[in-house]
């Protein structure tokens, strides 16, 4: 029996955690657990990596289909990529930004921009692809959960104590705000604004506390453990958002016409003070 797209979504989205269980239960020892290891190490370099192609690609296609040529499908590509982590080390006081020391992420997202420009027009006629295809979803659910994890951690490992609630957010600004320069570039309604689709932040939000809580709680040296766990959590609550449908609450829709008639002009217009006012102009 076929399986519909929502029990595709969370079946894919299980075997997405398989290698956090493997890891958790079978291939960490006692020593490992104590220890920051090589494994460590090399799971935030790529997760990473992956992070930085996944929204670079997104971010490409975005520009391309709004109609922006090389460069700015480029620009879109990289601040879709590297803003989010641009405003965490800012934030953070984590200076030189990481892409302008460590030049291979800046490179990944330029190569990646460049294939995905002139590739896709190929690639989605070769193979029937459109932007509205699963393939999409899961590129930047990926992307999502890698940075929300990533972010948390590293705020949570600054030499600085960082509390809680700001690693939590740190994850969830990595994660989102690289989109939201994509879309307002793009001059689309930020989509972590408004509730014209299903929550996005808020799935960031929740993996990057799951992360910082795995190493605020359980030691800081289960690095491997926190960013997998984070990132699967992310994935598992992004797919409940979208199978669902869930959106925060909004506004009455009546109050949101008024807001949006032409009679509200206050906010364009000067004011205008009583006569006899102080403001009042001759």
């Amino acid at each position: 029996m076929a399986l519909d797209k929502e029990t595709k979504r969370h079946v894919i989205g299980l075997l997405l955690g398989c290698p956090l269980f493997l890891t958790c239960f079978l291939l960490r020892s006692p020593y490992d657990l104590r220890h920051i290891t090589a494994a460590d190490e090399w799971t935030v370099y790529i997760a990473n990596y992956v992070g930085d192609a996944s929204f670079a690609l997104t971010g490409t296609l975005a520009g391309g289909t709004a109609g922006m040529d090389l460069y700015g499908c480029i620009v879109v590509g990289f601040l879709t990529a590297l803003g989010g982590g641009t405003v965490r080390d800012i934030a953070l006081g984590r200076l030189p930004i990481f892409w302008a020391t460590n030049w291979d992420e800046a490179l990944l997202c330029v190569v990646v921009s460049l294939v995905a420009f002139f590739a896709w027009p190929q690639l989605s006629k070769a193979f029937k692809l459109s932007l509205n295809d699963d393939w999409l979803f899961w590129t930047d659910t990926l992307g999502l959960g890698v940075f929300a994890a990533l972010g948390a951690q590293t705020a949570a490992s600054m030499p600085q104590k960082i509390h809680f609630g700001f690693c939590s957010v740190s994850g969830m600004f990595t994660a989102t705000l690289g989109g939201l320069s994509r879309d307002i570039l793009c001059q689309k309604p930020p989509r972590i604004l408004y509730a014209e689709k299903e929550v996005y932040a808020l799935p960031a939000f929740i993996g990057a506390m799951v992360t910082t809580a795995v190493l605020r709680f359980l030691g800081e040296n289960l690095v491997l453990e926190a960013v997998l766990l984070g990132i699967w959590i992310t994935i598992e609550m992004r797919i409940l958002a979208v199978n669902h449908g869930l959106r925060l609450p909004v506004l009455p829709e009546d109050l949101r016409k008024y807001a949006r008639s032409p009679a509200l002009s206050w906010a364009s217009e000067p004011l205008n003070p009583p006569p006899g006012s102080k403001l009042h102009a001759p």
